[in-house]
């Protein structure tokens, strides 16, 4: 990643990257704009790779962007608030579904969104229904009802 872009997003962030190998940069920003951040390396020709999640105890969850520039992986890690964070879909389509999919497995809100219909989830079921311990794997595994 050249140097113009690794000091703009970490303005956007206000937050520094950690360097864990070569090829590897992560980037802690809880309160990250995220729509800028995406604007800015798809200026920069990176490519949004996928995102995962990960439930906190405090009822928000995290969600992590995993971004390619050339040869280095870009990882930014932010946090929901009131479990919601604005969609980047408008700006690359590659989040359509990833964004859809963390919404039903986290019941994260992507304000924005252009088709937030469930993508995974049966309609039967509530959003973040896998937050739940064990989520669906481990209930029907012990004869619950999923």
């Amino acid at each position: 990643m050249n140097e113009t872009l690794r000091i703009q997003i970490e303005q956007i962030a206000g937050a520094a990257w950690e360097q864990r190998s070569e090829h590897e940069l992560w980037l802690q920003a809880p309160a990250v704009d995220v729509r800028a951040a995406a604007q800015a390396l798809l200026a920069a020709e990176a490519r949004l790779s996928t995102m995962t999640a990960l439930a906190l105890p405090n009822g928000e969850t995290e969600v992590i962007y995993h971004w390619i520039c050339g040869k280095q992986g870009l990882h930014i890690k932010t946090c929901t608030q009131g479990n919601h964070l604005p969609t980047i879909t408008p700006i690359t389509a590659a989040a359509n579904w990833i964004e859809r999919e963390i919404m039903d497995l986290y019941a994260v809100v992507f304000d924005g969104h252009p088709d937030p219909k469930p993508l995974l989830r049966p309609s039967k079921l509530t959003a973040g229904y896998y937050r739940e311990p064990g989520g669906a794997a481990g209930k029907a595994a012990r004869g619950e009802m999923v």
